[in-house]
């Protein structure tokens, strides 16, 4: 799953990726985002890059009631082509679409004993999560894809946020094929970040022996 993660400021996408088009004021670099707070999100378009604010947690165009959906901030790999809550955005259909998720890492908590790792690329680079958005009465959502963990994550939590290798980004966003990233890194960190109101770099600083 991904329920935390570190967003980056607007200078390190815009060092990363070509952007054409940025809309809304410029993001700070935020240690410890949860659901529903703002964030950066990259969307194809025409042959460029645009880059925009939206909630972290995802809302269907064709959603009906006042309160947002529960537990939208995460869609299941395995259910993102037919489960209606997310068909629209992965088929690129009515008010939705495929999209990145910049970040810098992210949080996963160990299941045996709640000891929180920080996860990201050893070779300092932003990790671009598979995300999907949706607009509705002018609001943009998203939601982050996840699946199976694999290689250094698979021993700490079942379920990982899906990482796109850099190559595979565009493809992504074109057409929806997954290919995912490799050279993840992981060390331990601090039980600061157990509490959502915690900020700072000092949350992804390595755990002292």
């Amino acid at each position: 799953m991904c329920g935390r993660y570190v967003s980056p400021d607007t200078a390190a996408i815009e060092r990363q990726w070509q952007i054409s088009r940025r809309s809304g004021d410029p993001f700070p670099v935020r240690f410890n985002v949860s659901p529903s707070m703002p964030v950066p999100v990259l969307w194809r378009e025409d042959d460029s890059l645009a880059l925009g604010t939206a909630r972290w947690g995802f809302v269907p165009h064709w959603w009906k009631d006042a309160k947002p959906p529960r537990f939208s901030h995460n869609a299941r790999v395995e259910e993102a082509a037919s489960k209606p809550m997310w068909r629209d955005a992965m088929q690129e259909g009515p008010g939705g679409a495929r999209c990145l998720v910049p970040a810098q890492g992210w949080y996963e908590w160990r299941e045996n004993d709640r000891q929180p790792f920080y996860f990201h690329r050893a070779d300092g680079r932003l990790v671009a999560f598979a995300g999907l958005m949706s607009v509705r009465e002018g609001v943009l959502t998203c939601a982050i894809l996840t699946g199976a963990s694999r290689g250094s994550l698979a021993p700490i939590h079942e379920r990982m946020p899906l990482a796109l290798a850099p190559a595979g980004e565009d493809a992504w966003l074109r057409s929806g094929a997954l290919a995912l990233a490799e050279g993840i890194a992981h060390h331990p960190v601090p039980k600061l970040v157990n509490s959502s109101r915690a900020e700072g770099p000092a949350l992804i600083e390595p755990l002292a022996a």
